[in-house]
């Protein structure tokens, strides 16, 4: 009775429309009071689901990037990105990638950096007539990196989950993260010399002096990334106290080259504390099922059960690669990562994998859902940044092939597991030696 009543529990409050924390709370409840002994564990699971101490770095990330969403720091790192990508086959399409990978650095949260550059590159590019597949492919598939490259709100969440060492996860995302970056690229380029309509011919690029005066402006934002990760790196700081820095930061800079004042600091505090109470809101619920879960011992029951199958760790792990990859479908990124990591963990973690290497593995994963309908919600940012008359389908036709140029970063990080562990075992993290 156990199953069907958490099946029919959870889905049931989820398709009634409660808000999916309250759903995964609920029933919690529900299962601590038919087979756990009542709720008295209640309390306690609430304060120990968000008294995390690196919870608090998200909180500062979210606030770092929407100062400077609000400042215009980020409009002027377009502009100044522009000069060079005209220089290439397929020009300001790769505008989106490159900046893309640079915001990630600084938001660390996919939806917004998707927001930031669409609300410039769409009106832009259609206004110079670049093909709008591409076009929306790049902003929507681009946006997917900000959950890879570091600092990434979701790999602190795994980090705490999983109880993985959070600066590691950061040093394993960087290589992967540059390599999706230069795998859409180097798409944009091939598809700009096959097709070179993709992409207006009579735009032409500045000289060489002029292309480089004006890259050299987006010199704060590397600032407010060296000002973040550096530290974290050398171990001068924690990562929760690297999102104040950054946070110091980004107001440092967005006040002497952007537009920031005491309104836009409020919209940006507003802005963080909604998102950072959204997350909250859903870890606490999600440990709140975890613990009710836990208490009757299945996690360890499937640990074992798992264990004693006759197969290979590596098809345990593909089925739950496929598992990640249906569900991401029909369920946001954070939402899946906090419903399944205490579960998953613990079997892979017995069977001998990677902590790290899974953690980059399953944000692959979830990014590759996160273009993925019904649920794709860099899809919904998309279209709705493309205004009215674009479709679902036109986005998702156009992410399409950096969709599957991301299954291949995948199959080669499992392949070559060392792309994933070389930095944080270069720079002594999470355990490496």
């Amino acid at each position: 009775m156990l199953l069907p009543t958490l099946v029919g529990s959870l889905f049931g409050l989820l398709l009634s429309g409660v808000w999916i924390g309250a759903a995964l709370g609920l029933t919690g409840i529900i299962i601590m009071m038919l087979w756990g002994g009542g709720v008295s564990l209640l309390g306690t699971t609430v304060w120990n689901a968000i008294n995390h101490y690196a919870l608090a770095a998200i909180p500062g990330f979210l606030f770092m990037g929407q100062i400077l969403l609000q400042s215009g720091i980020g409009t002027r790192m377009y502009d100044s990105l522009f000069p060079l990508m005209a220089r290439f086959p397929g020009k300001l399409l790769h505008s989106n990638i490159f900046l893309s990978a640079m915001f990630a650095a600084v938001l660390g949260i996919s939806t917004a950096n998707a927001a930031i550059v669409g609300s410039v590159a769409i009106p832009e590019l259609r206004k110079r007539k670049y093909d709008e597949g591409l076009l929306l492919g790049t902003v929507c598939m681009g946006g997917t990196l900000g959950i890879l490259i570091p600092p990434s709100a979701a790999l602190i969440l795994y980090g705490v989950m999983a109880e993985v060492s959070i600066a590691g996860l950061f040093a394993a995302g960087m290589i992967p993260g540059l390599l999706m970056a230069l795998f859409f690229m180097s798409y944009i380029g091939i598809k700009g010399i096959i097709t070179p309509g993709i992409a207006p011919t009579e735009e032409k690029a500045l000289p060489f002096r002029a292309t480089l005066r004006s890259v050299v402006r987006i010199w704060p934002v590397l600032v407010i990334s060296i000002a973040t990760l550096v530290p974290i790196y050398v171990g001068l700081v924690t990562t929760t106290e690297a999102a104040g820095v950054g946070a110091l930061a980004s107001m440092i800079m967005a006040r002497l080259f952007g537009k920031l004042d005491w309104q836009r600091i409020k919209t940006s505090l507003i802005n963080a504390a909604e998102l950072s109470a959204m997350i909250f809101f859903l870890v606490t619920g999600a440990m709140i099922l975890s613990i009710s879960i836990s208490s009757l011992g299945i996690p360890r029951a499937l640990v074992v059960a798992v264990g004693g199958l006759q197969v290979s760790p590596m098809i345990i792990f593909a089925v739950i690669f496929v598992m990640y990859l249906v569900l991401g479908c029909f369920i946001d990124t954070i939402s899946l990562m906090i419903m399944s990591i205490p579960f998953v963990c613990p079997i892979l973690r017995d069977l001998g994998f990677d902590m790290i290497w899974f953690g980059i593995m399953l944000i692959l994963v979830i990014e590759m859902g996160l273009v993925t309908p019904p649920v794709g919600l860099n899809l919904f940012v998309t279209q709705a940044i493309a205004g009215p008359g674009t479709t679902m389908m036109t986005v998702a036709r156009g992410s399409v092939p950096f969709l599957l140029l991301t299954l291949v970063v995948v199959v080669l990080l499992a392949i070559f597991p060392e792309i994933v562990t070389f930095l944080p075992r270069i720079l002594g993290f999470g355990g490496y030696v």
